[in-house]
C-alpha cells in the first residue's frame, strides 16, 4: 500500500509543473499581440494625418479662426460669452474657448490647432477600443477592427485635417467618455459613475449639438446586453434626457437662422429620396470610400424629376431594413450595430434642409462605430473555434481586414493632402462636381482674398495672376447661378484691381438690386470707390452717402467720401470726414496725413 501512494503522488506533482507555464506563455503572446497591433494602427494613424500639421486654414476656419475677435484673448469677458452667445449658427462654447486656449499658446500658428486635432482623434481611437471591448468582451479582435477603422478610413479624413473639425473629435471624446463611463456604472451600480457620464455628455453637447442622441445609444446598448427593464433602467436616463431636450432647444434657436439656407424647394417624394440616397452613399462609402469631397450639392434640376438612382434608393433602404430585422434570428450583433450608426447619423439626414449639400464625411465620424462593430463581429463569427469548417473562411477574413486597413489608410494618406488649402479642396469638389457654384466661388475667394491680397499684395505680377484666376471662378460661379449676390460683389472687388471700373459698376450696381439688405454698404462703398477711379465724384458721393446710412460707423465710407469731396474742392466737407474717420479710428494714418493736407489748404493751423 505505501509502495503504491509513492507511485500515484507523481503524476499528481508532475502536472502542475507542466501546465501552468504553457498557459501563461499563451496569455503573454495574446497580449504582445494586442500591444503590437495597437502599435501599428496608432503609428499608421499619425503617418497619414502629420502633414497637415503644416496646413493654414480652409474654409470655414476663416470665420471659426482668423476673423473670430472672441478667441483673440482669454478675458473673462471673452469666456463669458463663448457660454452665453451662439457662433456661425451653434452652441458649442467648449470648441470655442479650446480655440482660444490654441490661440494663447500659440499665437497664429497653425501647427498647434491641426495638431491638437490629431492627438484627441488618437484618443478617441483608444476610447473605441475600450467601449467596443465592454461591449463585446469575448473576442479582442471585434475592438481591434472596430478602432482600426475608424482611426484610419477616409471619411474621417474631414474631421481630422481640417481645423473647424475640431468640434468633432472633440464632441467624441467626450460622447465615448460617457458612454464608458456609464458601463462602469452598470457593472459597479456606482452612482459617482453615472453622475461622470452625466457631466461628460455636458461636455459633449458643448462641444457639438450632435451629442444629443446619447441617451438613445444608452438604450441601444441595454438592448444588446440584454438588460432587464425596470424602473430603475428609466429612471437613471431621465437627466440625460432632460439635458439632450434642454440642448436639443438650445440648438434649435442657435440654427434657426440657417435652416433651409440655399437648399432647393422640393417635394416630399423628392426629400425622402434624396434622404435615402444619402444614407445608402454613406452605407456604401463605408466599404467602399470613393467619390469623396467637401461638398455634395443637391442634385441639378430638383425643380423636375430627381435621377432615377434617387427613387430607387429609397426601395434599397427599405430592403436593407428588412434584412437587418431579420438578422436577429442569428443575434443582436448587427441589430445593434446598425441601430447605433442610424442613431448617431438621423439627425444630419437632411430630413428638414440645413445648407446647400445632401451630406458630409465629417457626418460619419462617430456612426462608423456601429458599422465597423459589424464588420468586427462577422470577424469574430468566421474565426470561432467550434466552426472548423470556416477556418479557410476565416483565414481569408484576416487577409481582407489587413488589405483593407492598408488600403484605406493609402486613400486617406492622398485625401489629407486635399486640405492644404481652399485651392485644393474646391478644385478637388469641382472634379467631382463640375457644375457647383458654390465651389468655384470658394476656390476664386481664396485666390482673390489671400493669394493676391495677403500672400502676393507687394508681388504685382503674381498678384495680378491670382485676380484673373478669381476673375474666372466668379465668372463660372454667375454661369452656373445669376443670381449669386456674393459673387458680383467679389468679382466686381477683383474687376477694380484690373482696373476695370466700368465692369465693377455694373457688379455692384448688380448686388444692390438682387440684395436689399444690410450687405448692401459695401456694395454701394465700392462702387463708389470704382466711381471715383473714374472721376465720377458726385455719383460716388452718392454711394457713400447710402453706405453711411446703412451703417453709420463705416470708417472706410468717410474715407473715400472725403476723398471725392476733396477733388470737387469742397475742403470744409473733406474735413468734416476726416474728422470722422480720425473719431471713429484715432490711429489711422491716412485719414491723420488727408487731414493735415486739407487743414493746410483751408489755412487752419491748429
Amino acid at each position: 500500500m505505501a509502495k503504491q501512494k509513492v507511485q500515484n503522488k507523481k503524476p499528481l506533482k508532475n502536472k502542475p509543473q507542466q501546465k501552468p507555464p504553457v498557459k501563461k506563455a499563451e496569455k503573454s503572446g495574446n497580449q504582445q499581440w494586442l500591444w503590437i497591433a495597437l502599435a501599428i494602427v496608432f503609428i499608421a494613424t499619425i503617418v497619414i494625418y502629420f502633414k497637415a500639421t503644416g496646413y493654414g486654414y480652409a474654409w470655414d476656419d476663416d470665420p471659426y479662426i482668423i476673423h473670430n475677435t472672441w478667441i483673440k484673448a482669454l478675458h473673462w469677458e471673452n469666456i463669458k460669452q463663448f457660454f452665453t452667445g451662439f457662433f456661425i449658427g451653434n452652441y458649442q462654447p467648449v470648441t470655442i474657448l479650446t480655440y482660444a486656449i490654441e490661440q494663447h499658446i500659440a499665437k497664429d500658428s497653425w501647427f498647434l490647432l491641426h495638431l491638437t486635432n490629431i492627438i484627441v482623434h488618437l484618443l478617441n481611437v483608444y476610447l473605441v477600443f475600450v467601449l467596443i471591448r465592454k461591449i463585446s468582451p469575448k473576442n479582442v479582435a471585434v475592438a481591434l477592427i472596430t478602432a482600426a477603422f475608424f482611426a484610419i478610413h477616409p471619411m474621417h479624413v474631414e474631421s481630422v485635417a481640417w481645423v473647424s473639425g475640431t468640434k468633432d473629435v472633440l464632441y467624441t471624446f467626450f460622447f465615448l467618455l460617457s458612454l464608458i463611463m456609464y458601463f462602469s456604472y452598470r457593472s459597479s451600480d456606482d452612482l459617482k459613475k453615472l453622475i461622470y457620464s452625466g457631466i461628460f455628455f455636458i461636455l459633449s453637447c458643448m462641444s457639438k449639438s450632435a451629442a444629443v442622441i446619447l441617451p438613445l445609444v444608452m438604450l441601444a446598448l441595454d438592448y444588446y446586453s440584454s438588460r432587464k427593464l425596470s424602473l430603475k433602467m428609466f429612471l437613471e436616463k431621465v437627466p440625460f434626457f432632460a439635458i439632450s431636450l434642454v440642448f436639443g432647444i438650445i440648438a434649435m434657436i442657435s440654427q434657426k437662422a440657417v435652416i433651409g439656407t440655399n437648399a432647393p424647394d422640393v417635394s416630399f417624394i423628392d426629400r425622402i429620396s434624396i434622404v435615402s440616397f444619402s444614407f445608402i452613399s454613406y452605407l456604401f462609402k463605408t466599404i467602399v470610400p470613393i467619390d469623396q469631397s467637401a461638398l455634395y450639392p443637391f442634385p441639378d434640376d430638383t425643380g423636375s424629376a430627381l435621377p432615377l438612382i434617387y427613387y430607387l434608393s429609397v426601395l434599397f433602404v427599405v430592403f436593407i431594413l428588412v434584412a437587418v430585422w431579420f438578422s436577429r434570428k442569428w443575434g443582436k450583433d448587427v441589430i445593434f450595430g446598425f441601430a447605433f450608426f442610424v442613431i448617431t447619423i438621423i439627425l444630419v439626414l437632411q430630413f428638414v434642409p440645413v445648407g446647400s449639400a445632401t451630406m458630409a464625411d465629417r457626418y460619419t465620424y462617430i456612426p462608423y462605430i456601429g458599422l465597423f462593430f459589424i464588420i468586427g463581429k462577422l470577424f469574430e463569427y468566421l474565426s470561432a473555434e467550434t466552426k472548423s469548417n470556416f477556418k479557410t473562411h476565416r483565414n481569408l477574413m484576416a487577409v481582407m481586414m489587413i488589405a483593407g486597413f492598408f488600403a484605406f489608410s493609402t486613400v486617406s494618406f492622398a485625401r489629407v493632402k486635399v486640405w492644404q488649402n481652399d485651392d485644393t479642396l474646391f478644385s478637388d469638389v469641382i472634379n467631382q462636381y463640375p457644375d457647383c457654384g458654390l465651389a468655384y466661388f470658394n476656390r476664386g475667394a481664396f485666390n482673390l482674398n489671400y493669394m493676391a491680397q495677403k500672400l502676393y499684395a507687394n508681388d504685382n505680377e503674381k498678384k495680378l495672376m491670382y485676380v484673373k484666376r478669381s476673375l474666372k471662378d466668379f465668372d463660372e460661379t454667375l454661369d452656373i447661378d445669376s443670381n449669386y449676390v456674393d459673387a458680383y460683389i467679389n468679382r466686381g472687388s477683383a474687376r477694380i484691381m484690373t482696373k476695370d471700373f466700368a465692369g465693377a459698376i455694373k457688379d455692384f450696381s448688380k448686388t444692390i438690386e438682387l440684395n436689399k439688405k444690410e450687405e448692401n454698404a459695401v456694395a454701394y462703398i465700392n462702387r463708389g470707390i470704382a466711381r471715383n477711379e473714374l472721376k465720377d465724384y458726385k455719383n460716388a458721393i452718392s454711394d457713400f452717402d447710402m453706405a453711411i446710412s446703412i451703417k453709420a460707423d463705416y470708417a472706410d465710407a468717410y474715407t473715400n467720401r472725403g476723398c471725392s469731396k476733396f477733388y470737387l474742392n469742397d475742403f470744409k466737407g473733406a474735413l468734416d470726414d476726416y474728422n470722422k474717420v480720425i473719431e471713429l479710428t484715432p490711429q489711422d494714418p491716412n485719414a491723420i496725413r488727408n487731414r493735415d493736407v486739407v487743414k493746410r489748404i483751408l489755412g487752419i493751423t491748429k
